[in-house]
């Protein structure tokens, strides 16, 4: 009877333990079948996180900790980055800051910036990772400002190696 109580007790602690486990609010996509594919077979660059996407004066709410912003490219409503950092061993987490007022131009500019947070990763390796953010709440905010479906924008994020990158969208 001790025997299958403590399997009942163990069982429990394990349920308990894994379903309190905080959820990463970014997850990797590019692969369908992770568990079909060998390690020799997965592509780096093919791989993205999915990062947050915050409108306003965000201050250091979402972390102040160093980078190498290495490439920036919108595809779509999609901005596409590889990032460097030092770290490894704790996850990481990118927030594209932007600007809720547009820079009155032809077209209209919008500020944008990376916050990364380490998470207190004191590791010295140094990874590069892609991130992968969705405009569309930048888009809404064109067309509610502009009352027009369709836009440019020239999305001025800070430290992109390209300069400006340019946001067009259509109805």
């Amino acid at each position: 009877m001790k025997i299958k109580s403590l399997i009942a007790y163990t069982l429990i602690v394990l349920v308990f333990v894994i379903g309190c486990q905080p959820l990463n609010d970014q997850m990797k996509t590019g692969l369908d079948d992770p568990v079909s594919i060998s390690v020799d077979d997965v592509n780096p660059d093919e791989i993205f996180y999915t990062g947050r996407v915050f409108i306003g004066d965000a201050g250091d709410r979402f972390g102040i900790d160093e980078y190498t912003l290495n490439s920036a490219t919108i595809t779509e409503d999609t901005l596409d980055i590889s990032v460097s950092y030092s770290g490894g061993c704790e996850a990481h987490q990118f927030t594209l800051v932007v600007s809720d007022t547009f820079l009155e131009s032809f077209p209209v500019q919008l500020h944008a910036a990376l916050a990364h947070n380490a998470n207190g990763d004191t590791c010295e390796a140094y990874p590069t990772d892609n991130y992968r953010f969705d405009l569309t709440l930048i888009k809404t905010m064109y067309q509610q400002a502009y009352r027009q479906e369709a836009g440019t924008i020239i999305l001025r994020l800070k430290d992109a190696p390209e300069g400006e990158l340019i946001y067009e969208f259509a109805m």
